[in-house]
């Protein structure tokens, strides 16, 4: 029988091995409650808060336990501002949901709604008058005229049929047609079905007046558009009412090329062949056209000459002509850049406003005969002429070049900045068109 000697591990051989004494386990002491504070005396309560500032270490944990309590009142301090602006945001996201502050730079500013009325409903209001009489007033011809010429000044058309809303357009109101809506062909009688009809199989439109005319808008040629009644809304439109002459566009005039310096015309040749939204037709026209796209509906081209010379056209303002040059540069640049030329020496020089395009609607119609028998005879109007066989407009000179439309449409022309625009339509041609006024 073998016995095995149990070895225990650090321990040497032939040395006795004496346990550790336990040490015994700390008895439980419950405190009695501590008796309230005596009230200190005058001269003891500033020796009491020195010692309340000095905070002894856990004995425990040391200074890291303090720390810690530290960072949690931060973190309580940041949560309750967090929660303060929070609230305050809510207010006003909730309160004043339209208001554009720097507290609530979150929000886009909204303009305010355009009133817009249905086109029936606003003619009753303006003739004060029921649906019945509307309907009898359009068979008057002098109330056919004074309607269609109010709608064409004073309010803007938009048709409500479409959905959704933002495929509505403006239409133009250019006479109204004799006959009814179920009478009238669309589309120039070319399916031979009515105006009625088309509205029924086209918009899922049945109308509820099919005997009121329709509004027709001239198109190109012999184009015209028919639009009952129904499908308008009427918007007014203030800016029609004031006497501003607005400006329509202008041209500008700057320089690439230093002093007299010319492209080469491998150089032209390439700068029209590497250039964004250019073109090039020699036969046509000697210079390149570069055209920029500012909205939806409207660009600019810019005439680009082997001179260097650069004429800007179609620019909205005089104060975005040097946005549009800069633009052109950036263009020309990126393209004798993809050439491999040199570009060092293309730079914006000599920019200036040639010629700015005004348009003023007068809001009643002009008396051109009579105003032209008067400019004919005073010596500060130059080369007046009116020859309705040959152009519908009388067209006079005043320091810049006017033409006049018996509709009330004025458009002037050959100036080169807006404080002498409205310096010549307040001072000169506003009291002329008061004065001559077709009654």
């Amino acid at each position: 029988m073998e016995f095995l000697t149990l070895m225990i591990w650090g321990v040497e051989d032939g040395v006795p091995f004496i346990p550790e004494p336990t040490q015994p386990e700390p008895e439980l002491v419950i405190a009695d409650e501590e008796p309230e504070p005596p009230t200190p005396a005058v001269g003891e309560e500033n020796v009491k808060e020195a010692k309340e500032e000095q905070k002894p270490p856990t004995p425990a944990f040391g200074v890291p336990a303090e720390i810690e309590v530290k960072e949690e009142k931060e973190e309580e301090d940041i949560d309750e501002a967090m929660l303060d602006m929070s609230d305050k945001l809510l207010r006003i996201t909730i309160d004043e949901p339209l208001d554009w502050t720097v507290e609530n730079a979150f929000r886009e500013p909204t303009p305010p709604p355009t009133a817009s009325v249905p086109l029936i409903e606003y003619l009753c209001n303006l003739k004060n008058c029921s649906l019945k009489e509307l309907h009898v007033l359009f068979h008057n011809l002098d109330e056919r005229r004074e309607i269609i010429n109010h709608l064409r000044r004073n309010v803007e058309l938009r048709t409500c049929h479409l959905n959704p809303c933002c495929k509505n357009f403006i239409v133009h109101c250019n006479d109204l047609t004799v006959r009814s809506a179920s009478v009238v062909h669309a589309m120039g009688g070319y399916l031979s079905i009515t105006v009625r009809g088309y509205y029924y199989i086209k918009h899922k439109v049945k109308l509820e007046h099919p005997y009121l005319p329709c509004i027709i808008e001239f198109g190109g040629c012999r184009h015209r558009s028919y639009y009952p009644l129904e499908v308008l809304s009427v918007t007014e439109n203030k800016m029609k009412k004031l006497n501003i002459m607005k400006i329509e566009n202008c041209t500008a005039v700057f320089k690439l090329l230093p002093r007299k310096l010319r492209f080469s015309h491998e150089d032209f040749i390439q700068l029209a062949r590497f250039g964004i939204n250019t073109e090039y037709n020699p036969k046509r026209f000697h210079s390149i056209i570069m055209r920029i796209r500012l909205n939806e509906n409207r660009t600019t081209a810019a005439l680009i000459f082997e001179s260097s010379k650069v004429v800007l056209t179609g620019v909205p303002k005089p104060q975005l002509a040097k946005k549009l040059a800069w633009k052109v540069i950036k263009r020309i640049l990126s393209s004798n850049k993809a050439a491999g030329n040199d570009i060092s020496s293309i730079k914006l020089r000599n920019l200036r406003v040639t010629n700015i395009v005004g348009v003023y609607r007068h809001p009643q119609r002009l008396a051109i005969e009579q105003l032209y028998r008067q400019l004919r005879n005073d010596k500060d109007f130059r080369q007046v002429f009116y020859d309705p066989t040959i152009f519908p407009a009388l067209r006079f000179k005043i320091k810049a070049s006017c033409l006049c439309y018996i509709s009330g449409r004025v458009i002037l022309t050959g100036i080169k900045t807006q404080e002498r625009m409205k310096e010549i339509f307040e001072d000169i041609l506003l009291p002329l068109f008061v004065k001559y006024t077709r009654k």
